[in-house]
């Protein structure tokens, strides 16, 4: 691998408006594929881009703070997780708790401690959240609780295996666990057979998905070191054979590639597609950073988990509604919750996070 060259400290400090684009396209597979539509719509894609996206974000978000401040501070890196993420989760769980209790007539505490404490993917995978008589509107936290995994131990790994002027020893980890990750759900996949597909194990698992974002990080760290090796990816063939590679691993349905090469696939796709569409002048980088897209992408946390609460509630009491009806209820309510959402819980806790850490607020990506 040749010596690293970081880029420059203006293409360190730029907001990338079209990743905000690329995190609109991500929720509205999400909903539209759990608007009645998911054998059709691939909202498993949508999380896995966002998975993507977490791990491009953060990573580039901790290079930034090593070239300004000459190190990381993972006190820092908490506080701005806990002010990021907690709000928003903490109402969102509030409003389910109540509709539980209005539903069901009780609450499913330990599903709660589940998603406060980020176990909920292996809480869901074990059988043990609660579906009977309703779909929790809880178990759409697992995705989250992947993330939250993965944050536990990035911070402490990139303070050992990432220096100013070199990343070739994180580079070098990340893709050794890349491969152990596909290698691994080959192991489960031939052990436990193709019923691993009902027990969401290898779909839910951080153990099976954390590949999707350290996908994200290697391409920041590329992007950060290797700049002109990037420009090669940011040619239209480049984006056109990673619309390809996804659109294949959604075509092609044999039991095997759905359970372990898929994930993998799609990644590397992402990875192909993202220099074209987010870091270079194209068409697809203009048509991303319109303002009504981005605007979806930066609401798309709150939308995430709040669309999940409509379609419990239209399981629950609009199951004879026509599906049209039910499908504008659902895009309608969940976009309400979530606009209120970002606007007096989201960006409250950014604004307790500013005051906490004593910085003032620049223009950034945030990870979800």
């Amino acid at each position: 691998m040749t010596t690293p060259v970081p880029s420059t400290p203006s293409s360190r400090t730029t907001y990338l408006p079209a990743l905000d684009g690329l995190r609109a396209c991500s929720i509205a597979l999400v909903v539209v594929s759990h608007a009645w539509l998911g054998h059709i719509v691939p909202g498993g894609l949508g999380v896995t881009v966002f998975f993507f996206i977490s791990g491009f974000i953060i990573t580039r978000t901790l290079l930034q703070e090593q070239a300004r401040e000459g190190g990381i501070s993972i006190r820092g890196f908490y506080v701005r997780r806990l002010f990021r993420l907690m709000p928003a989760l903490f109402a969102y769980l509030l409003l389910s708790v109540i509709v539980l209790w209005f539903i069901a007539g009780s609450v499913p505490w330990r599903d709660v401690a589940a998603a406060v404490f980020y176990y909920a993917n292996y809480w869901k995978i074990a059988g043990q959240l609660v579906n009977d008589p309703v779909v929790s509107p809880i178990g759409i936290t697992w995705s989250l609780a992947v993330e939250e995994h993965y944050y536990l131990i990035f911070p402490a790994l990139f303070a050992l295996l990432v220096r100013p002027d070199d990343c070739r020893r994180a580079l070098a980890l990340f893709v050794f666990l890349c491969i152990a990750a596909l290698a691994w759900r080959a192991r489960l996949y031939a052990e436990l057979g193709p019923e691993l597909e009902d027990t969401g194990r290898i779909y839910m698992g951080t153990d099976t998905r954390v590949d999707a974002i350290l996908y994200g990080s290697i391409l920041s760290l590329i992007v950060w070191y290797y700049p002109s090796a990037l420009r090669l990816w940011q040619r239209p063939w480049a984006f056109a054979l990673g619309v390809a590679l996804l659109l294949a691993s959604l075509l092609y349905r044999e039991p095997h590639f759905r359970e372990v090469e898929r994930y993998t696939q799609q990644s590397l796709a992402i990875m192909l597609l993202f220099p074209y569409a987010i870091l270079h002048a194209s068409w697809v980088q203009r048509l991303l950073s319109l303002a009504p897209v981005r605007y979806v992408g930066k609401i798309s946390y709150s939308l995430y988990l709040h669309h999940w609460l409509v379609c419990v509630l239209l399981r629950e009491y609009g199951a004879n509604l026509p599906w049209l009806v039910r499908a504008g209820i659902l895009f309608a309510m969940s976009w309400l919750l979530a606009d209120l959402s970002w606007r007096f819980v989201e960006r409250w806790g950014l604004q307790m996070r500013q005051r906490s850490l004593g910085f003032p607020h620049t223009a950034q990506n945030q990870p979800r």
